[in-house]
């Protein structure tokens, strides 16, 4: 009998090894941000475990300075570039483009400060980052129509007045001196005073969106960036250490600055008070005597700090800087060392499950589990605490780039673009429960 043809679903071959390669960062994605994201979240680990350079001298502990601050304000411009390139790029979006941008952007927001809050749940000493950035994507629903030139001026606002506004508002409301009515409950030390104040990260934020709608992929703007990075750098740093009367102020640690701005999260302003009561009992004295005693020149220095994670104007300014010329750096190189910057490139497109496994490592490994503690100690060998920083940066490049090469997106990431996704589903696919009016689907 003749053979009766079978219709057989074709084999999909998985592309080689070298092409897999190639691949990762092409566009639509740009492999220079992605790089720049990469170095951030290598920073931040650098400063979670306290690194000190295994080159001894006095310039050492400046080196590993470095990474202070700066990384995280990295990740801060990085973060808003990604929603400028995900909100229609160089245009941007409008009608029911702008109303699906707002809708995914609420999604992610809520699933990225419920993963930033289960990850404090763990009580390492770490300062997690993400809750801040559940609330600032929620904030930046209204933003992301605006043009470029608007973001810009909004970031530019945000920086020079907010510190400055911060500070005189607890110094009037005599924050942390015992007054009920002084601002300083939990809410406010999150959101406005405490590691990562409100009106640094959204400046900033907002910096990276008015970026994100340039031609990145342009080698001029690249090199533009740069050049202004550079400049804008120089400029706040050395204006923040004239203005403070400090020396490399800029590379101080997160300590060793009295015009640290975070000072006033956990002693308010009573450290500007100096015949304050011991905090111990309530001070009964009048409002209008104790705020006499408030050092205004004191509280406006505060606010224009240059140290890392002083939340001052002079860091915003310089260390903002900073990241624009490491992004512009990055774009530049990104270029000519595509096939180098693959594992790092591959760090920098899964941010939130490599930020999260380097958590969950140091929760299990140093701090509360403590199975290896002197890995992360200020106190042990500094050698260790380098030795396990570069420790931790291979194990991520090796397991990004092979989840890369086999899967594309990062485990979390894909989670987080599934929720956003359901968010932007018409009501009619919702199911009759969750429908609130008859929109339209959109057009994808």
């Amino acid at each position: 009998m003749p053979s009766i043809p079978t219709d057989r679903p074709a084999v999909k071959l998985r592309p080689p090894l070298r092409d897999r390669w190639r691949d990762v960062g092409r566009p639509p994605r740009l492999m220079g941000v992605d790089v720049a994201r990469g170095l951030a979240i290598f920073g931040m680990i650098g400063a979670h475990v306290g690194i000190v350079w295994m080159v001894a001298g006095p310039e050492g502990p400046d080196i590993a300075a470095l990474v202070q601050g700066r990384s995280a304000i990295l990740f801060a411009v990085v973060a808003g570039i990604s929603v400028a390139l995900a909100t229609g790029r160089g245009q941007p979006p409008r009608g029911e483009a702008l109303r699906s941008a707002r809708l995914r952007m609420g999604g992610r927001a809520l699933v990225v400060l419920a993963l930033g809050l289960a990850l404090e749940m763990l009580g390492s000493t770490i300062a997690v980052i993400l809750p801040i950035y559940g609330i600032v994507f929620l904030i930046l629903i209204p933003f992301l129509g605006l043009r470029r030139r608007t973001l810009a001026l909004a970031a530019v606002a945000i920086a020079v007045a907010g510190p400055s506004l911060l500070a005189l508002l607890r110094a009037v409301t005599l924050a942390g001196t015992g007054i009920p009515q002084g601002i300083g409950g939990t809410a406010v030390d999150f959101l406005i005073s405490g590691s990562y104040p409100l009106t640094v990260w959204l400046s900033l934020v907002l910096a990276g969106m008015a970026l994100g709608r340039l031609r990145l992929d342009r080698v001029r703007n690249a090199a533009v960036l740069f050049g202004s990075g550079v400049g804008f750098a120089a400029v706040g740093y050395g204006l923040g250490d004239a203005f403070n009367g400090t020396v490399r102020g800029w590379l101080s640690g997160w300590d060793s600055s009295s015009s640290s701005l975070s000072a006033l999260s956990s002693a308010g302003t009573s450290s500007l008070l100096p015949e304050s009561s011991s905090p111990i009992g309530p001070d009964t004295r009048g409002y209008l005597e104790r705020l006499s005693e408030v050092d205004l020149g004191a509280t406006l220095s505060q606010a224009w700090g240059v140290a890392p994670h002083s939340g001052g104007t002079w860091e915003i300014v310089g260390s903002g800087g900073f990241a624009v010329a490491v992004i512009g750096a990055c774009l530049l190189l990104a270029r000519p060392l595509r096939a180098l910057l693959v594992p790092l490139a591959a760090v920098g497109s899964m941010p939130l499950t490599a930020y999260t496994a380097h958590v969950v490592s140091f929760a299990v490994l140093v701090s509360p589990f403590a199975l290896a503690p002197g890995l992360a100690s200020g106190d042990g060998d500094p050698a260790v605490s380098a030795w396990f920083w570069i420790a931790s940066m291979g194990v991520l490049l090796a397991a990004c780039t092979m989840w890369a090469l086999s899967r594309g997106r990062g485990p979390l990431e894909s989670v987080v673009a599934g929720v956003a996704r359901r968010v932007d589903l018409p009501a009619n696919e919702r199911g009759p429960a969750a429908s609130l009016g008859n929109e339209q689907p959109v057009a994808r």
